[in-house]
């Protein structure tokens, strides 16, 4: 079986009927095609009548063209499988129609008001089956090249793009409400190319609104953006699809079927089809990544539930090195234990760093878990809250997931390296890129303070009068993905270890945050010996924070 399952015909966009549409499939081997014009459903009962006769499986569908209102960025969202007769679809497209023909008229005039030789009757010759005038039937009243040839594309971008005479845009339909319309007619209500419109940031929204699927397969989509459609459909159990979004000779050069929807998801959008066992997979390494990050937060949350049962026990105080604030307990090293058992009868080839144990000295060769049970066992130990367990996966020196889990507030916030960072399973979004040192609130300590006037000779209590204020989280792993989550805007501290930020790093590149190592000399990315960490949420405050420790020295 072969499945094109995104196509659009004369009825909208496309250059061609739905009668050689269905005969192109057939002769390119395809078995199910589905039909998806733009905001429209005419003729798709026609189009299943013959394609029995031809004996190829037509899909029913639309393309719904959409926004987010609060951004005011384009979504696209594919339905199939709907009620032919349902109300809801047709009713928040005809709008959409009505105001698009408006639209295309007032782009004609234009035309003709600065003077373009337009072929008005040419125009609306190939506008008749759709009885909607769209971009592409103004370009063939303009030119004969088709959407391949660049002296179009030239064209196309100088008039209907870049402030050009005909960049003009309707208002479309609420990309909720689109979704909303398929769900309530039947129908299956899938996210068209994300890749292509960067819409990923609404998956985790659009979900909540019903949302069952993410085309993977499209002519704009790369490498990195399969893994990310597969990623968020294997986290929220979406159906994949796949397709040429063929106009003809009104779009690319791509043919019918040559991009295909994944096969072992079709059982949904044809009963006759026998659900395939297994999932779409993507290279064995990233989808164990998944696999592993799954495990992981399962035995975290575990070893968090214990920790809470712990808190307001009294236990036994030691001191490491005999530094009355470097405290361990009983629970540090047992929470440390399980997790290193646990992942070590899952993974028996991964290595371990981590604060309690001796042998904590190693390398980053193969793969390897960088631990801290407790961070902030100082707060665990005096207030009972404000405390993290941190785990991150590294790989031959390279991050990646990681962990940090709020354990009080049973907050998880996790990621897996190129597919975003979440709290609680929702993607948190991008750091205020910026954000400068003026307005930020950055978190350090009277003991970092001090050790940077001992080590450095800098007197960084001078920072108070360049930021907007500072806090003292005792935890530098919730620090560090406070910064994430736009609470902070960078934390100063003169002495961390791999396993204090190791993780909460991940999280925040993941949002577009940075970090560096200050005054450090060595080679490695990731030094297992104690470093002084600046992190923010801009280059900018990370790089007002380095000035600015540099200019105190000595003043």
């Amino acid at each position: 079986m072969k499945a094109d399952l995104h196509v659009h015909t004369d009825i909208s966009d496309g250059s061609e009927s739905f009668k050689e549409i269905i005969i192109k499939a057939k002769d390119n081997g395809i078995t199910h095609v589905g039909i998806t014009n733009h905001d429209t459903v005419r003729c798709l009962k026609e189009a299943i009548e013959y394609g029995k006769m031809t004996g190829v499986k037509v899909i029913p569908g639309i393309e719904i063209s959409a926004c987010d209102s609060v951004k005011n960025k384009k979504v696209h969202i594919l339905g199939y499988n709907f009620n032919l007769e349902g109300e809801n679809i047709k009713k928040l497209c005809d709008a959409v129609l009505i105001r698009r023909q408006a639209n295309s008229i007032r782009q004609i005039n234009n035309l003709i008001r600065y003077g373009y030789d337009i072929d008005l009757e040419r125009i609306f010759k190939n506008a008749k089956v759709s009885g909607i005038v769209y971009k592409q039937h103004i370009m063939t009243g303009l030119t004969d090249r088709n959407y391949s040839h660049p002296s179009f594309r030239e064209l196309y971008e100088k008039l209907f793009k870049n402030r050009g005479i005909c960049d003009m845009d309707i208002e479309y339909a609420d990309v909720y409400e689109a979704v909303r319309a398929v769900k309530s007619d039947g129908g299956i209500a899938v996210l068209a190319h994300p890749g292509q419109l960067d819409s990923y940031y609404l998956i985790e929204s659009l979900v909540d609104a019903g949302l069952d699927g993410i085309e993977l397969y499209h002519e704009d989509h790369d490498e990195e953006d399969v893994e990310r459609v597969l990623y968020y459909g294997r986290k929220h159990g979406l159906i994949l699809t796949g397709g040429s979004d063929y106009h003809g000779c009104y779009g690319t050069e791509i043919k019918v079927g040559d991009i295909n929807s994944p096969e072992n998801y079709l059982h949904h959008f044809d009963k006759n089809i026998k659900p395939q066992s297994g999932t779409l997979k993507t290279t064995a390494e990233s989808c164990d990544y998944e696999d592993i990050l799954e495990f992981a937060e399962d035995i975290i949350r575990a070893a968090g539930k214990s920790l809470r049962e712990c808190v307001d026990k009294e236990c036994a105080l030691e001191f490491k090195n005999g530094d009355f604030r470097d405290i361990v307990t009983k629970y540090d090293v047992e929470t440390e234990e399980f997790l290193k058992a646990k992942l070590s009868e899952k993974f028996p080839a991964h290595n371990f760093i981590t604060e309690e144990s001796s042998c904590n000295a190693g390398c980053l060769e193969g793969f390897t878990w960088i631990i801290d049970p407790i961070d902030g066992t100082v707060n665990f130990v005096s207030i009972g809250k404000e405390f993290a367990i941190s785990a991150a996966l590294y790989k031959d020196n390279k991050p990646v997931l990681g962990i940090v889990y709020d354990v009080m507030k049973d907050e998880m916030y996790t990621a897996v390296c190129g597919c975003g960072a979440f709290l609680n399973k929702k993607a948190l979004g991008k750091v205020n890129a910026n954000c400068t040192l003026k307005d930020s609130l950055i978190d350090t300590s009277l003991n970092s303070i001090n050790i940077f006037s001992e080590k450095y000779g800098i007197n960084a209590y001078k920072l108070i009068k360049d930021i907007r204020g500072h806090r003292s989280y005792g935890c530098a792993s919730l620090a560090i993905v406070k910064i994430a989550l736009g609470e902070l805007q960078g934390i100063v501290s003169a002495k961390l270890s791999l396993w204090d930020y190791a993780a909460a790093i991940i999280i925040l590149n993941e949002v577009g945050g940075c970090y560096s190592y200050f005054n450090y000399e060595g080679e490695d990315d990731y030094p297992l010996s104690p470093v002084t960490f600046i992190a923010a949420a801009s280059q900018c405050v990370l790089d007002g924070l380095n000035s600015k420790l540099m200019f105190y020295r000595n003043n």
